[in-house]
């Protein structure tokens, strides 16, 4: 998604950053009130069935705002690319896949992962980006 980023300064790619969120979503992370709160307002009264022109601006706005803890970045121990990864459809419920608005084209802030253990890939960044991980001892899936 062009011009989004992480405001909190974590990661350079706004896009790996939601990779990062997606992970962490049902594991309580510090945020969750706050984003059932914009998914009340902006997510669930949206159509999935709708053509949206482009993600939900304030929902986006919220992501790159969001400030993840030490202890949510902790929670991390696998980070999934796939184009089905929940998180897309909060930012764009009627989202089909082929845009490439969620690609990830850096993984720099990876390091703040420190429990990191393993990487599942099928899309949404090219493979060798990834590469750098497996040498650090990563599990590629």
């Amino acid at each position: 998604m062009s011009g989004y980023v992480d405001k909190s300064g974590l990661f350079t790619d706004f896009n790996f950053k939601l990779v990062v969120i997606d992970h962490i979503l049902e594991k309580h992370p510090s945020f969750e009130e706050a984003l059932a709160a914009v998914k009340q307002r902006y997510i669930d009264p949206v159509d999935p069935f709708a053509f949206l022109e482009e993600p939900l601006r304030e929902v986006v706005d919220f992501f790159q705002e969001v400030r993840l803890t030490q202890e949510d970045l902790d929670k991390v121990t696998d980070l999934c690319f796939d184009g089905g990864n929940r998180i897309y459809f909060l930012l764009k419920p009627d989202w089909d896949g082929e845009e490439d608005w969620f690609d990830v084209a850096s993984i720099q802030g990876v390091e703040r992962l420190r429990n990191l253990t393993a990487v599942y890939w099928t899309s949404m960044c090219d493979p060798e980006l990834l590469k750098p991980l497996a040498r650090k001892g990563i599990k590629m899936k």
